[in-house]
């Protein structure tokens, strides 16, 4: 068998199978849904002035708290009306939110809206009720948000299962909403990936790469679903490792499809998911429009959702380490 049926890459260390000479193309809804969660870091500073940025517990001569200001949009703004965003066909609303010290533990109901269809009951294929434009299947999604009462960063974690995610939808009504509510002062929020450089860097030089998958958006033929979102998915086994020299291409967004698959004519991916391991530890990074995004598994031996508890457990360990790292003495934003 050629090295030529992985796109003519003599990367590889071993014969590559059958698989990736055609590239497994499934419908995101069809993926195993698996629990992650990301992290971002918050700050609040003038709109002309990038690099002054205001203490999160004191941010205006007012002395506004940012935990207060986050809680007062999601209980009183979003509420359980829910927001509708036109632009982007998608609905959120707040479906429970509990406060602990210095940390706002919100859950998110998102969905998207704009088509038509049918929900059925599959135990006897007969149609329950239609589905109008008008509606959205929305599904919960867990947030962490915590603000220290020192410093110039607060840390969100939002979870994501499969490629259902909530936070562009949230943190785009949220700025909006604080830049409206802040405009005489002049403050926006700003928000940006967060993750221990040295930390990942050391983890991706003693990784393998178990998994590469293109997320790519497609027109249905007939124009019956609209837009749908696919993943070309290649994967280590059978005798063979995907190249680790793939990670840092793919990095610098070097890693066109057609590098992997010697399959011509894959849709641009507005997305490509990285899954590398270490000492049999997984994780994920994805590599989109903005800055690299490290995602955090959460433990789910049976494959259903994780518990409150092990959601907040595992998201505290990571975040407590990133406020050490920071320099936020764990008094400061500990119960």
């Amino acid at each position: 068998m050629s090295m030529l049926q992985l796109g003519r890459c003599a990367e590889l260390y071993e014969e590559v199978p059958p698989l990736y000479n055609r590239p497994r193309a499934t419908d995101a809804e069809e993926s195993v849904p698996n629990y992650q969660f990301c992290l971002y870091e918050i700050k609040i500073r003038p709109l002309r002035k990038k690099d002054s940025f205001r203490l999160v517990s004191e941010f205006n001569p007012s002395k506004h708290d940012l935990i207060e200001v986050i809680q007062k949009f999601m209980e009183n703004e979003m509420g359980t009306t829910g927001i509708k965003i036109d632009r982007s066909e998608h609905y959120i609303r707040l479906m429970g939110i509990e406060t602990t010290g210095r940390i706002i533990w919100p859950t998110v109901e998102s969905g998207h809206f704009g088509s038509t269809g049918q929900v059925v009951d599959t135990s006897t294929g007969s149609n329950a009720y239609p589905i109008s434009s008008d509606d959205a299947p929305a599904y919960p999604l867990r947030q962490g948000i915590i603000v220290p009462r020192s410093g110039f960063s607060a840390i969100w974690a939002t979870e994501t299962v499969g490629n259902t995610s909530s936070m562009t939808s949230l943190w785009n009504s949220l700025s909006e909403w604080f830049r409206k509510e802040y405009e005489s002062e002049g403050l926006i929020l700003e928000k940006m990936p967060l993750q221990n450089t040295d930390a990942w860097n050391e983890f991706i030089e003693q990784s393998q790469l178990r998994e590469i998958k293109y997320v790519v958006q497609v027109q249905d033929t007939d124009n019956a679903v609209g837009v749908r979102t696919m993943e070309f998915t290649a994967k280590s086994g059978r005798g063979m490792r995907l190249a680790k020299t793939w990670i840092d291409r793919a990095l610098e967004k070097k890693l066109p499809p057609g590098t992997v698959f010697s399959v011509e004519g894959l849709p641009e991916p507005s997305e490509v998911h990285l899954e590398i391991m270490r000492e049999g530890k997984s994780r994920t990074i994805i590599v989109g429009r903005e800055f690299p995004r490290f995602m955090y598994p959460i433990e789910s031996p049976s494959g259903s959702s994780p518990s409150d508890e092990t959601f907040r457990r595992e998201v505290l360990s990571e975040v407590g380490a990133s406020l050490d790292l920071m320099g936020v003495g764990r008094g400061d934003w500990q119960a």
